[in-house]
């Protein structure tokens, strides 16, 4: 699950928030006072000069004070919008859901069924490089098409939890908060920095629905923030891309170490390897009651 996958992660991002943060509440309201003075029919250099005049130490705190509470308001909402651009939506909206994610799986069934092809046969340059364009989407989609969601960015995340699963065994939402525990300090650096770059773009995303909230003062407001969301979620996707990447990584470099610090009996080679993390999976969700040996302290 992509709680699971992120646990160890959101909390940590809070270190850098500033630009996370503050940077884009000032924007969003800077824009609509832009907006404001635009669209109201006044003399923009006469009005600046109005307000210059009237700016007072209070004002600027007040200012300070509003771009700070709803930066963090929409801090605490990234996990709620990352839940809604990923198409984990209640099951009331099944009814939008499920053909949603249908499209998605058809497209995934046809793109494997021309990768196939392709793969099996003799290729020159514009194959090569269609195959190399399908590989790396199919790489960003669910191996099963039928556990495609229904957007992008919910297909990119749920391919990331399920490599662990698919290559080693190993249930990334049972298992993620242990991997992190001990991975590398600088490994974990990288995952907070990928991490801190979608949070960014799901930010980015709210700012830009929100100014649509700017339209009554100026049409041109509503094309402006539908754009920016569109560039953020299409950010958000390429970040999603990367964070999953680095956490399959951790998975392939230091599977070992959990394995090793759980006393756990490493597989004997890659055949065993998938049976093993599912014992070790069920292990760190249940407990277990099998005679498995454990490794000395």
């Amino acid at each position: 699950m992509l709680e699971g996958l992120s646990k160890g992660l959101a909390d940590r991002v809070a270190e850098r928030w500033t630009r996370v943060v503050i940077l884009p509440a000032a924007l969003f309201w800077l824009g609509g006072g832009l907006v404001w003075f635009l669209g109201s029919g006044r003399d923009v250099e006469a009005a600046v000069q109005a307000v210059t005049k009237q700016v007072s130490t209070w004002m600027v705190a007040a200012f300070l004070v509003v771009v700070l509470l709803s930066g963090l308001l929409a801090r605490r909402l990234v996990d709620p919008v990352l839940g809604l651009l990923t198409g984990r939506w209640p099951r009331s909206f099944d009814f939008l859901a499920r053909p949603a994610a249908r499209r998605w799986s058809r497209k995934t069934a046809a793109r494997e069924a021309r990768w196939q092809v392709l793969a099996g046969q003799a290729r020159g340059w514009s194959e090569d490089r269609e195959l190399a364009v399908l590989d790396t989407w199919l790489r960003g989609m669910p191996a099963d098409p039928a556990r495609c969601l229904p957007t992008r960015l919910g297909n990119v995340l749920a391919a990331a939890e399920r490599w662990p699963t698919e290559k080693y065994g190993l249930e990334a939402s049972h298992c993620w908060s242990r991997l992190w525990l001990v991975i590398p300090e600088e490994a974990r650096k990288e995952l907070i920095g990928a991490r801190e770059r979608l949070d960014g773009q799901l930010t980015a995303w709210m700012w830009g629905v929100a100014f649509l909230v700017w339209t009554p003062w100026a049409w041109w407001a509503a094309p402006v923030g539908v754009l920016a969301a569109v560039v953020a979620y299409a950010g958000a996707v390429r970040y999603a891309g990367a964070l999953g990447d680095l956490q399959e990584s951790a998975f392939d470099l230091y599977r070992g170490a959990l394995y090793t610090h759980l006393r756990w009996p490493l597989p004997e080679d890659a055949e065993a390897e998938r049976a093993a993390g599912r014992l070790l999976t069920a292990y760190l969700w249940r407990g277990s009651h099998d005679r498995i040996p454990l490794r000395p302290e």
